[in-house]
């Protein structure tokens, strides 16, 4: 078989998606098992690490998994206003936007309260906790875009 430009697109496009939504699943993982190791500073100290993979792994694979996602429409036998375009574009940017504008910033705000007030202050439970509702969210809206992708209701 041919590898066309809908083909490398395409592959690019999976494997943007597979760091990213792979990578949320692995991150919840160890989330939840430093969450309940009860060991603040590691847990503290994993936060940054989530911070780094955040910004600098899933910021850029969710980007170009778009821009990619966008060329494929464009170029392959797909449409804008497909139901499953539509809606893999719109828990996209739910997912991008809780991402940029709630856990980064939040994140930030936890290492603010925790330099602040202390790793066994309330307020940074509640931080954490309210990192991990949302980011939990986001995971699901993740793991349905994937099947979005794939059952491709509507088309």
């Amino acid at each position: 078989m041919l590898a066309t430009t809908y083909n490398w697109l395409k592959s690019f496009h999976v494997l943007a998606a597979v760091v990213w939504v792979g990578g949320n699943v692995a991150l919840q993982i160890v989330a939840t098992r430093v969450n309940r190791s009860g060991n603040r500073t590691f847990a503290y100290e994993m936060t940054k690490q989530f911070e780094f993979i955040g910004t600098r792994i899933f910021t850029p694979a969710s980007l170009l998994l778009l821009v990619l996602g966008i060329w494929m429409v464009s170029i392959g036998p797909w449409n804008f206003g497909m139901l499953w375009i539509d809606l893999g574009i719109a828990m996209f940017l739910f997912s991008f936007v809780s991402g940029a504008f709630y856990l980064g910033p939040h994140l930030k705000k936890l290492k603010e309260t925790a330099d602040r007030d202390g790793l066994e202050a309330p307020s940074v439970d509640a931080i954490i906790r309210n990192i991990f509702l949302v980011s939990r969210i986001e995971l699901v809206l993740l793991i349905l875009i994937v099947f979005d992708m794939v059952l491709k209701p509507g088309a």
